[in-house]
């Protein structure tokens, strides 16, 4: 495990641009895999069709990101995604904080704490009415120490798609 102490020197929290698609869909493969929600035979062709996506949501300015930069190779990430709800008094933009993942070698170091920092500042910088996220039961203490509140969200199942 990495230390602060033992830190890498080149190591950068930056904005990722169009060009970082491909290490985004990357670092979201891994996040699926570890929690065991893609299958490792399914990652490359699931990393293909994300960094596609990852692509158009940064070009058409429906997505945000930062990225841990370390030695030039990106080991983590941070997003906030962009949606217009239906009109609201003030504003109808809401966001959610998602995509959260750090290689584990780099975790227990504050990283996710700060990509996410900087995806809310970037939520409340467009006008965001609501940001939300959908926490992993492990992420749950992060995501409160940031300021974040259990909500009244309701969710509709899957639909059976073997019927």
């Amino acid at each position: 495990m990495i230390t602060s102490a033992t830190l890498p020197d080149r190591l950068l929290l930056r904005r990722a641009g169009r060009i970082d698609a491909r290490a985004l869909a990357r670092l979201r493969a891994a996040s699926l895999l570890e929690q065991r929600l893609l299958e490792p035979a399914a990652a490359p062709a699931f990393e293909d069709g994300a960094e596609r996506s990852f692509a158009t949501l940064l070009r058409d300015e429906r997505l945000a990101a930062w990225v841990l930069e370390v030695d030039g190779c990106v080991r983590g990430s941070a997003c906030v995604l962009f949606w217009e709800r239906l009109p609201y008094a003030e504003t109808a933009l809401h966001a959610e904080l998602s995509g959260v993942y750090v290689d584990p070698a780099y975790r227990r170091n504050g990283f996710a704490r700060e990509l996410c920092r900087e995806a809310i500042d970037a939520a409340r910088g467009r006008g965001a009415r609501r940001i939300t996220v959908h926490p992993s039961p492990s992420a749950v203490a992060l995501y409160r120490e940031l300021g974040f509140e259990r909500g009244n969200e309701m969710r509709l199942p899957p639909a059976d798609t073997n019927a």
